[in-house]
Parts: C-alpha cells; sequence; structure tokens
C-alpha cells in the first residue's frame, strides 16, 4: 500500500498542471479630467460625420471617439466645425455620452443652417460649427444669439481689396464662456470654419484672424481668464517660397503674433527640437484636391494678458490610429474609412 501511494505522489507531480487561460485584459480607457490646472481640449472639422452608407463620401466617424477613449483624459472642452445645425449636434452628443460615459452639452453657431458648401452631396450641405463641454467640469454663463456667433468675411467680388461678410452658414463662428468648476475660473471657447480660396477667402485670412481675436472679448465674452479657439482655417501657415503666411505671422504668440495665440501644433513641434517647418509640415490635417497635404485645421489658446498659456501633450490622430482604436475596443473596424478628411488636434490647455 505504501509503494502505491508513494507512486501515485510521483506521477502526481509528474503530471503537467494544467492553467486556465486568462481574458485579455480590457484597455485602460480614458478618466475624467479632474487637475484644475488645465483641460483637455479637442478641435476637429467633423465633416457632418460621416458613416459607411454615405454615397459620395463615406466615413466611420466613430473612429476619433474611440482614439479619444483611448488617450489619458476625456474631453472637457470639444471645438467642431462642419455639424449639420441643432438635430446633428444632438446626435453628436447622445453618442460622446455613449463613449464617454458621462453627459455633454453644445451650442451651434445655427440651429437650422442655410445649404451651402461642400462637395459630398445633400448629406453634407448643411454645415455650421460648435462648442462642446463636458458638464461635470464645466457650466455655461452665456452664450445668446445672435450676439454669440460672427460671420467670417471674403474678397468682394466687386472689389478684391475689401472684405465682405460672407455668405454661407458654415463659416458663422460661435463662441461660449464656461465656468471652470474644477478650478473655479472663467473660459471663453469658440469654434470658427474660413471660407475657402475658391470662395475668395484668402486675402481676407488676416483680417478673419484679427476678428477672431476681437470676438473672444467681445459682448460679454472678456473678463476670462482663458481663452481657446479651434478652427478650419482653410489656409496654411507657411507660403510656397518660405517664411510664415500673413494670417499666421499675426496669429502666433510664438513667431512674435500681436494676437498673442499659442499654436499647440507649432509649441509641439518647436518642444521637439528639429526643424520647426519640417514638424509642421509632416502634421499636416488635410490632403487637398491636387494631393497636397496642408495644415489648415488649428487649436489656439491665449491668456488675457502676459504671455500664451502652456499647451502639453499635442496630438494630431492619424486616420490609421483611429482605425486602431476603433479595432482595439470593438474587434473590428473598416480601415478603408476615415473619421474625416480632416485630422484632428488636442492638447491639454493650461492656465
Amino acid at each position: 500500500m505504501r509503494t502505491s501511494r508513494l507512486l501515485a505522489g510521483v506521477a502526481a507531480l509528474a503530471a503537467p498542471l494544467l492553467v486556465t487561460p486568462s481574458a485579455p485584459a480590457a484597455p485602460a480607457e480614458a478618466v475624467p479630467n479632474n487637475d484644475p490646472s488645465f483641460l483637455q481640449v479637442y478641435d476637429a472639422n467633423v465633416e457632418n460625420l460621416p458613416v459607411s452608407t454615405e454615397p459620395k463620401c463615406p466615413g466611420d466617424w466613430h473612429d476619433l471617439m474611440y482614439y479619444m477613449r483611448l488617450q489619458q483624459y476625456r474631453p472637457d472642452i470639444y471645438l467642431v466645425q462642419q455639424v449639420g445645425g441643432q438635430e446633428q449636434l444632438n446626435t453628436l452628443l447622445t453618442r460622446m455620452k455613449e463613449h464617454f460615459g458621462e453627459s455633454y452639452a453644445g451650442v451651434v453657431a445655427e440651429a437650422n443652417p442655410e445649404p451651402g458648401g461642400g462637395s459630398c452631396g445633400a448629406e453634407k450641405a448643411i454645415q455650421t460649427n460648435a462648442v462642446i463641454w463636458r458638464t461635470d467640469r464645466l457650466s455655461l454663463k452665456l452664450s445668446a444669439s445672435p450676439k454669440n456667433r460672427w460671420q467670417a468675411q471674403r474678397e468682394d467680388p466687386n472689389d478684391p481689396d475689401t472684405c465682405i461678410a460672407n455668405n454661407q452658414a458654415r463659416s458663422k463662428g460661435v463662441k461660449a464662456l464656461l465656468h471652470d468648476k474644477g478650478s473655479g475660473k472663467d473660459v471663453t471657447a469658440a469654434s470658427f470654419h474660413w471660407p475657402t480660396i475658391s470662395h475668395g477667402g484668402m486675402k481676407c485670412a488676416p483680417s478673419n484672424a484679427g476678428e477672431l481675436s476681437n470676438e473672444l472679448t467681445e459682448d460679454g465674452y472678456g473678463g476670462a481668464d482663458l481663452y481657446v479657439a479651434g478652427g478650419d482655417t482653410n489656409h496654411g501657415d507657411r507660403k510656397t517660397a518660405g517664411g510664415w503666411t500673413d494670417w499666421y505671422a499675426a496669429v502666433n504668440a510664438d513667431v512674435g503674433g500681436k494676437h498673442r495665440f499659442r499654436d499647440a501644433g507649432y509649441a509641439k513641434c518647436a518642444a521637439s527640437g528639429g526643424s520647426i517647418p519640417d514638424c509642421l509640415a509632416k502634421d499636416w490635417t488635410h490632403i487637398n484636391d491636387d494631393g497636397d497635404h496642408r495644415r489648415i485645421d488649428y487649436l489656439l489658446a491665449r491668456r488675457p494678458a502676459g504671455g500664451p498659456p502652456a499647451t502639453t501633450g499635442t496630438v494630431i490622430p492619424g486616420f490609421d490610429e483611429g482605425d486602431a482604436a476603433d479595432k482595439e475596443l470593438t474587434g473590428d473596424d473598416r480601415t478603408d474609412l476615415d473619421y474625416s478628411d480632416h485630422r484632428a488636434v488636442g492638447a491639454r490647455v493650461g492656465y
């Protein structure tokens, strides 16, 4: 009996251990930003939230949401261009709550914009701009029509040296004065979209830059502790022959700009230690019909006085990064579909 027990024990020791494989760990998702020293801000031209069934310009706008979910912090402020009025903003807010698990609110420049602009069919002909905020962190103090919006300018067809108000709903900017419950400070946030070159916007870009600067402090929106603005300028930062374009030279405080904004993209490249123009070229946000890569989407910030605020953790989410995030969180993705034809810009903006 002792021998049989001993042999049984040896056999047990020799038998392989059966280990049940553990399930893959769920990816870590973004958490609310409770740090009072900065806000997590994103800007994006969302191209009317493209989906796979659209006949002319299909896309998968949720890829950007999935990308944001895999970052450290959820958006505190989201500045969007080319959203289809109040109805589509409501859709976006609902989906953001589903993605991030908390409520967002927003305001549009035009609740029911007149069609005009774009080449992707009727589903993208209705365009406006919006400011969105995370309600656990920020509350609305002021954003009342009509003083919360302004029309960008274009060249006068009868006098190209004169700038006049543009005639498209898509180019009306919108602003909101928000109270940051985490820091006790106030923030004026704005979303803007300037006319395209083909629509007479090129020469008026410097005028639009000045108007943006003024609008942030007019009509009761001044007195804030921080100003943030995001938008699609339709005009790049560099001249073909080199040097800064006039509007950009006026905006960017780090190149001596009188409007004293910090450009999150420029600050990222300046901190990298390499060639700033080369870095900015790699951080393009849009490819035009001729295949040229352009940086025309910007996240700008300034203080009421003194030097510009710090912007850190700047990202320009690539379309493949959006695809990868979607697949990581859902297990599947249409890699042939992009979240927009503009790459977004995100950064932590300090006070």
